[in-house]
């Protein structure tokens, strides 16, 4: 059989939608005779008749209506592999924006900044880091390709549009100052966690939250719990060491801070697993992402299990 020509294929399924080789001619702007030509030849290269004539125009043959299906994508493909071509060639033009939770932006960025910026060709690399909802929001949107975040929450009707990927599960902890009042205090309870201010990165375990916050620890205790939200690790750390503020965040975000002793974890006992986040990838479901996203969503995944192993 010979090479398969992909402008005889592009013929073929022309025809197939407008069931008329005189109405597929004009669309494609050649002759009648030229398309016929086209069409013949392709049948020969696979040995097949792909179409029947028959008075008011053509039809697909059984067989011609299995290759057809594929036809279209096939010649999809085709045009996605001539644009990440181009895109690779160029590199000027290529523009990929990610988001990224909180807990995850200050240990994958670190390192996988320095790579993109000495091995990627790409003028333009935007970076999110915001809260679950807002970079769902992003992806819906289509503002960025994909994010990575904690995926444990995610309700079914988040899901109807978008695909997760699990990459990895991650601790989240309660972190305080070295001589903080609870540092000290062997099975520290909720009641004395929210007695402190709690910062988080994002609006993490938010059930827990709207029941603390609103209703106290006690059901029959009405009460505001105080909570702050920011989503830049840095000055989050930086108060819980110069105050008596409690830190929620993942093990990984302050394990350096914790190997130096700025940070202690809170012995504070969890039995049923909460503690334990879930880390995932998403993508819109109908999104085709370019070369460019694909390396760099792919780099991003495979560095957050090498740390999350260490």
């Amino acid at each position: 059989m010979k090479a398969l020509n992909l402008q005889k294929l592009l013929h073929a399924l022309v025809v197939t939608e407008e069931c008329s080789l005189v109405a597929a001619s004009k669309r494609l702007h050649i002759t009648q005779s030229a398309l016929t030509r086209s069409v013949k030849s392709l049948e020969d290269d696979l040995g097949i008749a792909i179409f029947r004539r028959k008075s008011t125009g053509v039809e697909l043959t059984n067989e011609g209506e299995r290759l057809m299906k594929r036809a279209r994508t096939l010649l999809e493909q085709a045009g996605e592999f001539r644009s990440e071509a181009r895109s690779l060639s160029s590199g000027s033009r290529s523009v990929v924006s990610f988001g990224l939770d909180p807990i995850l932006s200050h240990n994958l960025l670190s390192t996988q900044l320095k790579t993109l910026i000495s091995e990627s060709r790409l003028m333009q690399i935007q970076v999110k880091v915001d809260s679950r909802s807002t970079l769902l929001a992003m992806l819906l949107d289509k503002s960025i390709d994909f994010f990575i975040a904690d995926i444990s929450d995610f309700k079914p009707s988040d899901t109807s549009n978008i695909n997760i990927e699990n990459l990895q599960h991650l601790r989240g902890s309660f972190f305080v100052r070295r001589r903080h009042p609870l540092s000290q205090q062997q099975h520290v309870s909720r009641a004395d966690i929210y007695s402190y201010p709690i910062l988080t990165p994002a609006n993490v375990h938010e059930s827990i939250w709207e029941e603390l916050r609103w209703h106290g620890v006690d059901a029959d205790k009405t009460e505001r719990r105080q909570q702050l939200i920011c989503p830049d690790m840095t000055i989050l750390k930086d108060v819980t060491i110069n105050s008596d503020a409690v830190l929620a965040s993942s093990d990984l975000s302050v394990a350096e801070e914790c190997r130096k002793g700025k940070l202690v974890r809170i012995d504070h006992r969890i039995t049923d697993r909460s503690d334990f986040r879930s880390i995932g990838l998403v993508t819109l479901k109908d999104g085709k992402l370019g070369i460019h996203a694909k390396e760099i969503m792919s780099s991003l995944a495979a560095t957050l299990r090498d740390i999350s192993a260490q």
